[in-house]
């Protein structure tokens, strides 16, 4: 018989590839959630320059499987080495399962292609514990985008927050992706375009930091209008509600010759205007922000200008920005062991309502 409730670790490395989130949840992967504790590591400054070489040449060169076989083994060594000290301090807890995402270095839904960086079997070795992990193949499989993953979970959490739909949920991680619950509780989801990836990327780039923190630099910069507009004209704006994105599907050389400040200002921009575009659409009367975009001030200040409801950052609803997909993914894990449904025709665009990830 199996159990009601699980104790699961989710662990996630998101497309800023700065390092690694897990989290500890207990939950019966449906309504009943308790969120135990969450904590961050980051990656070897050596690992996440191997990991950005790779990424930001991949779709081009196809590197060959010799260098994504030693970035598999970096990140499987990081991810092994955070795990034991997470785990460090609950010798007297029962882990049930770890929900294993791994660190995205390819996401191209043509050709039914998502790459995640992580040797589940070495993890598997080293804790004697279930793994679930391989979340996206199974959905682009059957016709999905393989993202976004997580809007059953953000729909938890809306509930869990005591919000009246209709209520959009935006994370903006390296990519952002919206959810929208409808007044009949319905789902949809979807990705909206860039998060913090082009900003991160040209914040490491310029100046060798992860990010523009607060979004202090942002806010010192003018946006370049002929630019933005350019972005916001195309073709992925034009598709239809079911769609994902790559990281290096927008290029960075439309910034280059900008003065810093200004390009912060303007990527920034570009950010929130593709997401509040796509909410206001919905007419819902909340907006509810996570992710680490949620804490650049420039891009708050620019979605609250422009969308027509409200809007909540995470941490307004007692909720950590920086931990709700590794919490997700340890969501997704107990579904996964329940059998339970973790993408819909309206989320991914998948056939019909399929669980996913593989179980070893």
């Amino acid at each position: 018989m199996i159990k009601s409730k699980f104790l699961a670790v989710g662990v996630m490395s998101g497309t800023s590839m700065d390092g690694i989130d897990i989290s500890l949840i207990l939950s019966d992967g449906k309504k009943s959630y308790k969120h135990i504790k969450s904590k961050f590591y980051s990656y070897k400054r050596s690992t996440k320059k191997i990991l950005l070489g790779l990424v930001d040449s991949f779709t081009d060169s196809k590197h060959s499987l010799a260098l994504i076989r030693y970035a598999e083994e970096l990140v499987t060594f990081e991810y092994i080495a955070a795990l034991k000290n997470f785990l460090k301090d609950d010798n007297s807890l029962t882990i049930d399962l770890i929900a294993l995402h791994g660190q995205t270095i390819f996401h191209e839904v043509i050709n039914k292609s998502s790459i995640q960086l992580c040797d589940e079997v070495k993890i598997k070795d080293t804790f004697k514990l279930p793994i679930v992990s391989d979340f996206r193949q199974k959905d682009l499989s059957l016709g999905g985008q393989g993202a976004p993953l997580t809007p059953i979970f953000h729909k938890l959490l809306i509930f869990e927050s005591k919000m009246t739909p209709p209520v959009c949920f935006v994370n903006i991680g390296g990519i952002s992706n919206i959810t929208f619950i409808d007044d009949k509780e319905h789902i949809y989801a979807y990705d909206t375009g860039p998060g913090m990836c082009l900003l991160d990327r040209y914040m490491f780039l310029k100046k060798k930091i992860n990010f523009d923190k607060g979004g202090r630099h942002s806010l010192k910069g003018k946006i370049n209008l002929k630019i933005l507009n350019k972005l916001m004209s195309d073709k992925f704006f034009n598709k239809k509600k079911n769609k994902s994105l790559d990281r290096n599907y927008f290029s960075l050389n439309w910034f280059m010759k900008l003065n810093f400040n200004d390009a912060c200002a303007t990527i920034s921009a570009f950010t929130a205007l593709s997401i509040t575009k796509e909410a206001n659409k919905f007419n819902a009367k909340y907006l509810i922000v996570s992710g680490g975009g949620s804490k650049n001030k420039y891009v708050i200040n620019l979605m609250r200008e422009t969308f027509k409801g409200k809007i909540f950052t995470a941490d307004q609803l007692n909720l950590n920005p920086d931990f709700i997909e590794s919490q997700a993914f340890g969501y997704l894990g107990i579904r996964r062991m329940k059998n339970l449904p973790i993408s819909f025709p309206s989320t991914t665009g998948v056939k019909y309502a399929v669980s996913g990830g593989k179980l070893n």
